[in-house]
């Protein structure tokens, strides 16, 4: 792995712990700052021992104070590293990626001396399909068939990050979720319309990530062989998407 990638990686972990543990304490020890679903929870006569025994191991007020304060440098980091980050050029004109989500993005990514197609690419950041074209996914009741191992979790959450933010901020990106969504609800009207929204969030982060796969491998001096044999990487007039049309609005 680049030296460059490995130290956003790095960064990424450290700036999730620290998040997962002021997270963990906000909720114990300032439960009127953390966005419950209901009711703020009051302090309990059990909750207060609970406070009192950890704050007496170290994991009191101050403990909490560390963890916030490190998670905002750890981002501060992560957004510095990845606006030096050689792929940061083509990433800064879409409309929805930030520096942070750039940096989370390079993290997931990992190794791109690795991936040397698109597809082997989407592999990893957890994407591809099996052998006879479905999504791999858990049958209830099938034992026997074989799935392949599943993304790092970390590559999950980022990619539902990116998601997000790219659903609602970008228009190139909403375009191709709607257009595909629309496609299998025709093609398969029969079946839920949560499975026509994932596939739409699917093949519009698939399009997303072959771009800038493509961008990131030229970044570093590598090969970038391109499958133009996907017909969803290609516009109606037969035109491959590329990660300009993620800098404007469509057409």
């Amino acid at each position: 792995m680049r030296k460059q990638d490995e130290e956003i990686l790095g960064t990424y972990f450290r700036l999730e712990e620290y998040q997962k543990q002021r997270l963990r304490f906000e909720r114990l020890l300032h439960p009127e700052q953390f966005k419950w679903s209901g009711p703020t929870p009051t302090m309990s006569a059990t909750k207060k021992i609970k406070l009192a025994e950890l704050e007496k191991i170290g994991f009191g007020e101050s403990f909490y104070r560390r963890m916030a304060d490190g998670e905002k440098a750890a981002r501060k980091e992560l957004e510095d590293l990845a606006e030096n980050h050689p792929l940061w050029e083509y990433i800064k004109p879409i409309r929805g990626f930030a520096k942070y989500l750039a940096g989370a993005f390079i993290a997931a990514g990992g190794d791109i001396e690795r991936p040397a197609t698109a597809s082997a690419f989407w592999k990893g950041m957890g994407l591809d399909v099996l052998a006879d074209g479905t999504v791999p996914r858990r049958t209830r009741g099938d034992k026997q068939t074989t799935r392949r191992i599943p993304a790092f979790p970390h590559v999950t959450r980022i990619g539902e990050q990116i998601r997000q933010q790219m659903l609602r901020q970008n228009p190139c990106y909403q375009e191709l979720y709607h257009r595909h969504k629309a496609d299998y609800q025709a093609r398969y009207p029969e079946r839920p319309k949560m499975f026509a929204h994932k596939h739409g969030l699917r093949i519009a982060q698939k399009i997303l990530y072959a771009a800038l796969w493509e961008k990131w491998r030229q970044a570093c001096g590598l090969p970038a062989p391109f499958p133009y044999v996907f017909d969803i990487l290609k516009h109606d007039s037969g035109r491959r998407f590329t990660i300009e049309d993620f800098y404007s609005k469509p057409g």
